[in-house]
């Protein structure tokens, strides 16, 4: 996988075809008496995404991921968009869909379809969040360690603590260095 906004998953074959970012600067101008004016930065614009996406029957069902692309953006919500890699983006909102059909059957069921979707990036409001309660009863995923007693007094994570397939234990963690069989859902806070 690529990527996922949302319950939407962009694969590595076929698609994306193009990839693209954009970010922009405000700044205002002040008007100055018998001078050029003065650049005041303002603040930065939300960031852009564009996929160019290709859909084709021979490794997925165009016209039922074109479907749930459109219904997602139809429930105008912000939705998260992780990598492949793990790396989390941040929250976007489908801005737009553009949809150009390369290949059709002949009762009009598309085989290959061009997607073009441009997202836009979602910024929470930190008052929202600051009045956001805990979810209660909800227990957050972890990391155990092999025995309890290999976590040590010091306080020191069982995440951290935990050697990995490398052999090398701290915080910059791979994937792969953590068996799925110390994943576990801790019955604390």
């Amino acid at each position: 996988m690529f990527a996922a906004l949302g319950e939407i998953q962009f694969e590595v074959v076929g698609s994306p075809d193009a990839y693209e970012s954009a970010g922009a600067y405000d700044f205002a101008e002040q008007k100055v008496i018998e001078s050029k004016p003065l650049l005041q930065w303002v603040g930065d614009d939300l960031e852009r995404l564009k996929f160019e996406l290709m859909w084709h029957a021979s490794f997925t069902k165009p016209a039922a991921q074109l479907a749930l692309l459109r219904a997602m953006a139809a429930e105008h919500l912000a939705l998260p968009l992780v990598f492949g890699n793990g790396g989390f983006r941040g929250f976007f909102v489908i801005e737009s869909i553009n949809v150009k059909s390369q290949q059709l059957s002949a009762g009009g069921a598309p085989i290959a379809i061009r997607v073009a979707l441009a997202l836009k990036e979602w910024i929470a409001d930190p008052l929202l969040l600051s009045r956001a309660s805990t979810v209660v009863g909800f227990s957050p995923l972890g990391i155990a360690a092999a025995s309890q007693e290999t976590v040590s007094a010091s306080g020191v994570s069982a995440l951290l603590s935990t050697p990995s397939a490398m052999g090398a234990s701290g915080p910059n963690l791979e994937a792969e260095d953590v068996p799925v069989a110390v994943i576990v859902r801790s019955a604390g806070r």
